[in-house]
């Protein structure tokens, strides 16, 4: 240990560091700190980084549980006043600040509607609250209005799932007939985003990013059948520049097809 702690301390000299070329001088730091980690703690650091971790576990326990137990119950209390008002009937309760000044938008007459086609699910209708929107905030909106509408329906799958569960459970006789074979599987809620996982033989990763997905596909306007280049001006070409009208109808397709390969940088 001591060793590994000279070492370290000769790989990070300030004079030693200054004096190396950029990779070298990485190298050096990377190594100095594999080393640090290697370092064994003694029993009193095991022992009170374990009974600290302990106390901070059920500290965020409990936390977390006073965090869920608030937004339940600012769920029911949104859900009731929404009921309320039959001008607000059609907004969701968990709506994103995107939706709602786009719905503000509508409202106006002033908003610029786009429909997003999926493959395999529900066309995303995307209503942009600018006076003159661009393809980057147009890519925004698509990615918090997906990522809001997956998340309703996996809370959807959860709920009717609990209710089976709970169904069987009250009816004991038809428990036992039916077994566990019997029991519906719901399929596994997974990121889909893009396309529907199911239709394509394959599910996506649960925790895919946008950013992946936008270096994967792009998006094609299917009423003048052109794919639309979203680098154009770094992304702040407006839709009108690039073709696209209140009401068009836009896709999803993979970028490699209509723009090639590009080196990641």
């Amino acid at each position: 240990m001591d060793s590994n702690r000279e070492r370290s301390k000769m790989l990070l000299n300030p004079r030693r560091l200054k004096r190396m070329p950029i990779n070298l001088r990485k190298k050096a730091i990377r190594e100095a700190r594999n080393l640090a980690g290697m370092q064994q703690p003694t029993k009193s650091q095991r022992r009170l980084r374990k009974s600290t971790s302990t106390k901070s576990r059920l500290q965020n326990d409990f936390e977390r549980a006073e965090h869920n137990a608030m937004l339940t119950a600012s769920s029911h209390e949104l859900q009731q006043i929404l009921s309320e008002f039959e001008e607000l009937a059609d907004v969701p309760y968990d709506a994103t600040p995107t939706e709602l000044l786009g719905l503000i938008a509508q409202a106006e007459n002033r908003a610029t509607t786009i429909y997003v086609q999926r493959d395999g699910l529900s066309t995303l209708k995307i209503m942009l609250h600018q006076r003159s929107p661009t393809v980057a905030q147009l890519k925004k909106a698509i990615a918090t209005i997906s990522c809001a509408q997956l998340k309703r329906r996996q809370r959807e799958r959860r709920r009717v799932a609990d209710e089976d569960d709970a169904g069987r459970a009250d009816d004991g006789s038809r428990q036992q007939v039916v077994g566990s074979a019997g029991a519906k599987v719901l399929p596994r809620s997974s990121g889909e985003l893009v396309n529907s996982a199911l239709r394509n033989g394959h599910e996506h990763r649960a925790f895919v990013s946008w950013r992946f997905l936008w270096r994967c596909f792009a998006l094609f306007n299917v009423d003048t059948n052109q794919p639309i280049d979203d680098n154009v001006d770094n992304g702040r070409a407006t839709l009108t520049a690039l073709g696209i009208e209140n009401g068009a109808k836009l896709k999803f397709v993979h970028r490699v097809k209509y723009f090639g390969r590009k080196r990641q940088s």
